[in-house]
């Protein structure tokens, strides 16, 4: 969902502040686009200070994880669905998206361990510590704050601005809207951020939310707010200095921990994997992961598509999508693969409103069988990603498996659901994305 961000300077106690004006795409049944305001802090604000080492990330929907009641995934119908609104924003060339919906605990959700991650945080001295989303899909990181007056509930408790570290002496109102109405509402903040005891970022700029409004009435699963790990001015990469150019998150295929991993450390994971390394290309979205998807393999037979099929619009790597979206020309010719490959199971006919492909279990003895499937990256050095088993699946319930990929409108997305298994690395100054398996 993206975020259109509207600014009334007006002199107060906060930190200077410059504009950017910027056009936003009309989503989801706005008529027209129009012109909105991006407030950014000013470019000598700067932020100082090391992030080096790991975190460990939190699943949302593991009960069994001491963030169980912090955030939950929602069931995975809904998911699924939500996660449609953010493609279409992607596919706008948006940055922004609304997480929503929560998990009672008697609700069977087979893909339980297919949903957000959060990582914990901590802001200023004393710490005051947070519980964010991880997005790889948007540069902002933005908590909920103190004298917060409209969808303030969260499990942890509100920023306080005033104790801030920071020297500022302007506040710059920002307005966050939604395409359903939802908006979030407040300041600038500035402090400094610290992961896991390893490392600091000094005078760290954030959002700072004072009046948040979710349509559905979810609060945005009650997360404190979001960590912005994608690319651009004011991200966490970006404010971090050398010592974030390198990140890494290992994403379990069968529930097991899952980890975040930043500069010397993250390179130290990837040593212990086997890996295969793609470059990342530059696109008109500069603030997101975009690699070259130039074809697929379904039991080792190289789907009959051209490579510009794949090329033409761009593939963005996203851990904040949930399935995989594909170019419709190549999600048919993928569809069709499987289907041939799987023609002795039972075909069920519009079981899902996205996913058209899905199998049912009864009367099976033996585990369904999926077939192989293989991402080709790579226009020059071509490199072969053989996706997991659980990287193929989505499990609508517990007599459904779907093929876990949809339809795009435009760009391609990697979902997180294809990187389950995977160590994935991002190197930015080496501008490669790399694919890890068999870590220690």
């Amino acid at each position: 969902m993206a975020w259109m961000y509207k600014h009334i300077p007006t002199t107060c106690f906060f930190l200077v502040v410059c504009y950017l004006t910027i056009k936003v795409v009309p989503i989801l049944g706005e008529k027209a686009p129009h012109t909105q305001f991006q407030v950014e802090p000013k470019p000598n604000c700067q932020s100082s200070g090391p992030i080096i080492g790991s975190h460990k990330l939190e699943r949302v929907s593991n009960r069994c994880s001491p963030n169980a009641n912090l955030t939950k995934t929602p069931p995975s119908g809904k998911l699924v669905n939500t996660n449609q609104t953010r493609v279409r924003s992607i596919n706008k060339k948006q940055n922004r998206h609304h997480y929503r919906y929560s998990l009672s605990d008697n609700e069977y959700d087979p893909n339980a361990d297919y949903g957000l991650f959060t990582v914990k945080i901590s802001l200023g001295t004393p710490q005051q510590y947070y519980n964010l989303i991880v997005d790889t899909g948007s540069r902002w990181t933005w908590v909920r704050c103190r004298f917060c007056r409209e969808g303030c509930k969260s499990d942890d408790p509100p920023y306080d601005p005033s104790k801030s570290l920071c020297d500022y002496t302007l506040t710059i109102p920002f307005r966050a809207s939604y395409d359903d109405n939802s908006f979030a509402k407040g300041i600038w903040g500035c402090d400094n951020l610290t992961i896991d005891d390893f490392g600091s970022i000094m005078n760290f700029q954030f959002g700072c939310a004072l009046e948040n409004y979710d349509r559905n009435g979810d609060n945005f699963v009650n997360a404190a707010g979001i960590l912005g790990l994608g690319k651009g001015k004011w991200s966490l990469t970006s404010q971090s200095g050398a010592s974030m150019q390198v990140f890494s998150y290992f994403v379990p295929e069968n529930g097991g921990g899952a980890d975040l991993q930043f500069g010397d450390k993250a390179r130290e994971k990837s040593n212990t994997c086997t890996n295969q390394f793609t470059p990342m290309v530059q696109r008109i979205d500069q603030e997101k992961y975009h690699i070259d998807l130039v074809g697929i393999s379904v039991d080792g037979n190289e789907l009959n598509v051209p490579s510009t099929e794949f090329m033409s619009r761009g593939t963005i790597i996203d851990s904040g999508t949930t399935i995989t979206r594909l170019p419709e020309v190549v999600y048919s010719a993928l569809r069709d693969a499987v289907r041939q490959s799987m023609s002795s199971y039972t075909l069920l006919d519009e079981i899902d409103d996205l996913m058209d492909t899905c199998y049912s279990l009864e009367g099976l003895i033996e585990p369904i069988a999926f077939p192989e499937i293989k991402f080709h990256f790579g226009e020059v050095n071509t490199i072969d990603v053989i996706l997991t088993k659980e990287g193929t699946i989505w499990r609508k319930d517990v007599t459904v498996n779907c093929l876990a990929f949809a339809v795009a409108e435009s760009y391609s997305i990697i979902g997180i659901v294809q990187q389950r298994g995977f160590n994935v690395l991002y190197d930015l100054e080496g501008e490669t994305i790399g694919f890890g398996t068999n870590c220690t």
